[in-house]
């Protein structure tokens, strides 16, 4: 497995990166730390020459950022680590991401919810909701308070319309630490669908994991609902499948996958929903 992990060295990014670190340990996975250096609508008296004096010390500075934060990380994880640093210019943040991840054969992104502001740094935050509605890549977001202790329970909050084809994605994952996923489905107390047992449901599905539960759970507010089970289950990792969006969304608000990434405590997995066909 191959992990990118975007940073802009700030103490908020690092989060991410000791996260994924401990991550990539456990999994013997190779990671890769990403650097993005941009200068966003510079000055129109500024003059090419000023601009590329400029790209370049910002690269200087995070050559050395990138060598300091991975002798750290060997240091912690007492070398057994296969790590490596890029640094690359581009802008929009999630475009570069995504360009890089894809010609690196990345398989997974981590990268925080909030990072640092200024000309040399890149607001990690404010791009995370767009790497994941960018990225046909999964990506995990982690926040400010997360840590990795591993991962024994995983809620999958999901709409219940694409079970099977979107466990076929994490159930592999879910694998390599041998996690318990808890399937959450959350209702509101107006709504006029009829679910059967959780046992008939979980018995239904095609694909065969042991540690599987079903739990649906009445709420008008969907982020109050998951916020309320995580809390009950002592969730270690948040999964929803998410999608582009639509333009109903692009002018009521964004939505409940990208909202989740700066409302949860717990790092969220977000994984592309492609349009299946029943």
């Amino acid at each position: 497995m191959k992990i990118l992990i975007p940073t802009d060295f700030s103490k908020l990014s690092r989060v991410a990166v000791h996260f994924a670190a401990k991550m990539a340990k456990k999994l013997d996975a190779e990671i890769v730390l990403l650097n993005v250096i941009f200068i966003s609508a510079p000055p129109r008296a500024m003059v090419a020459v000023k601009v590329k004096a400029i790209e370049d010390a910002m690269v200087d500075n995070a050559k050395q950022d990138s060598i300091q934060l991975v002798k750290e990380l060997k240091a912690e994880n007492r070398g057994k680590l296969n790590i490596s640093y890029e640094i690359i210019k581009g802008y929009p943040i999630e475009d570069a991401v995504e360009s890089f991840a894809i010609h690196n054969k990345i398989d997974l992104i981590i990268m925080g919810t909030k990072g640092a502001t200024g000309l040399t740094k890149v607001l990690i935050g404010s791009n995370a909701a767009s790497v994941i509605n960018n990225s046909d890549i999964p990506v995990i977001t982690v926040p400010e308070f997360a840590r990795f202790n591993n991962l024994k329970h995983i809620v999958y909050a999901t709409d219940v319309l694409n079970l099977n084809k979107e466990l076929n994605k994490l159930v592999p994952f879910a694998k390599l630490f041998d996690a318990t996923i808890h399937i959450l489905h959350i209702v509101s107390p107006k709504s006029k669908k009829k679910f059967n047992t959780a046992k008939t449901i979980v018995d239904k599905l095609k694909i065969k994991y042991p540690k599987i539960t079903f739990h649906v759970s009445v709420n008008d507010d969907i982020l109050e609902g998951i916020d309320e089970y995580i809390a009950d289950t002592k969730a270690d990792m948040l999964t929803m499948f998410t999608h582009n969006l639509t333009f109903f969304e692009k002018l009521f608000g964004k939505s409940v996958t990208r909202q989740m990434t700066f409302h949860s405590w717990i790092p969220l997995f977000a994984i592309k929903k492609h349009n299946y066909k029943s």
